[in-house]
């Protein structure tokens, strides 16, 4: 009986609460709370916007002219709303950039930026870490790293004006290091090394606008010394070679070389500098030494000015007046540069026929030349120099060519 009443009592008292718990538990959930703040919001900017006057107390009166309380209200609520969102748009301005190290870093585009000095850290477009050093008035100037999005150091050295200025290193995508030297305006100016992709010194000399000009050395594979003289444009200065003797020649090119020589003159292949030149006996030196009288650059390019030519219209172009034009029969030294480019890729009419006795593996005596080896040559005069091309036809482009002096010429 006891247990009966307390049961009831407890029916009673769960059947009075229940809707209370119900009720609460509906007037606090999120999606209740959000229907009535959103329908109070609307209300509220449906009342706002409500900009129609209804009497003469619905309006200000400000220089003569009446403007509607509500409509005022409303200009101050936008100005408001978009305040606060240009505020938030620059909180960076506002509070501290993060720091690592004791170094603070920086979205590329962060107004704070052009505030910093000293050590920085800036992160790219993505999210990377683009370049970690010294800024100065919003520009990258001193000392510091640029790194590739994936993270490979690009550059190292020093910087002015978002640009590589002074001394530093430059670095292949994989990281290997292309250059290290001096540095102006992003370009190679001044004294620097060249190294290869495999990691191979290329070149060590003087700079000037991103090219080799001046004094320098090139260095073979293995870091092997070949040539040092004159560089202009990135190219090698071929002409600077002729009216030296034998011994200034072998002085500046220590690379592989191979001898050719027949009754009348001889032939000096250079391979590692891709020219060959021919040696005659300077009968006016007391001491009769063998002296450079033509250059051949085994290239099928030459730069004249700044205009690469590759044709013999671009030749015309580029010399203006030819001095000789015409068919002629293989030279000697005409048939070791065929020979040597014909062991690269085919060019002109394939090999010229040598009958010759090898005296030694870089000396090669030749007694006999194919006769009837066909050439066709254009030659033009410029700065005192006789510049003379070898096609295969007439009006071909060259395959290679030939420098002397005027004087030589004559």
């Amino acid at each position: 009986m006891g247990n009966n009443l307390i049961q009831v009592l407890l029916a009673s008292i769960k059947a009075k609460i229940t809707p209370l718990v119900t009720k609460f538990r509906q007037i606090t959930s999120e999606n209740f709370i959000r229907t009535r703040v959103i329908a109070k919001i609307r209300e509220f900017f449906v009342l706002l916007f409500d900009v129609r006057p209804k009497n003469k107390k619905d309006y200000y009166e400000v220089f003569g002219w009446l403007i509607s309380k509500k409509l005022a209200y409303a200009i101050v609520v936008v100005i408001g709303v978009l305040s606060m969102i240009y505020l938030v748009s620059i909180r960076s301005m506002y509070l501290p950039q993060k720091q690592e190290d004791g170094i603070k870093t920086y979205d590329y585009d962060d107004v704070m930026l052009r505030f910093a000095k000293g050590k920085v850290r800036i992160k790219g477009k993505s999210g990377y870490l683009a370049y970690e050093g010294d800024v100065e008035k919003g520009s990258v100037t001193g000392s510091g790293n640029l790194y590739g999005v994936d993270g490979t150091l690009l550059y190292q050295g020093e910087f002015a004006q978002n640009e590589y200025e002074g001394s530093g290193t430059q670095y292949y995508p994989d990281g290997t290091m292309h250059y290290k030297g001096a540095f102006s305006g992003n370009l190679y100016e001044g004294t620097g090394k060249l190294y290869r992709e495999n990691g191979t010194l290329s070149y060590d000399g003087e700079f000037a606008r991103g090219m080799k000009e001046g004094t320098g050395k090139l260095y073979a594979a293995g870091d092997k010394p070949v040539y040092e003289g004159s560089f202009s444009k990135d190219q090698l200065v071929y002409s600077a070679l002729l009216g030296k003797s034998t011994a200034e020649v072998a002085q500046a090119y220590t690379g592989s070389r191979v001898i050719y020589r027949n009754d009348s003159d001889f032939t000096v292949l250079m391979p590692d500098i891709q020219a060959l030149y021919i040696g005659v006996t300077d009968e006016a030196n007391l001491e009769e030494q063998v002296m450079v009288d033509s250059v051949y650059v085994l290239k099928d390019s030459i730069l004249i000015g700044d205009q690469e030519c590759t044709t013999i219209k671009d030749l015309k172009a580029a010399f203006g007046e030819i001095v000789y034009e015409g068919n002629s029969i293989v030279t000697l030294p005409e048939a070791v540069a065929i020979n040597y480019l014909n062991t690269k890729k085919q060019t002109m009419n394939g090999s010229v026929e040598l009958e010759t006795t090898d005296e030694y593996t870089d000396v090669i005596t030749v007694n006999r030349i194919q006769d009837d080896y066909p050439v066709y040559l254009y030659s033009f005069r410029k700065d005192g120099l006789l510049y003379t091309f070898v096609c295969k036809d007439k009006n071909d482009t060259f395959s290679f060519y030939s420098i002397m002096s005027e004087e030589g010429a004559e």
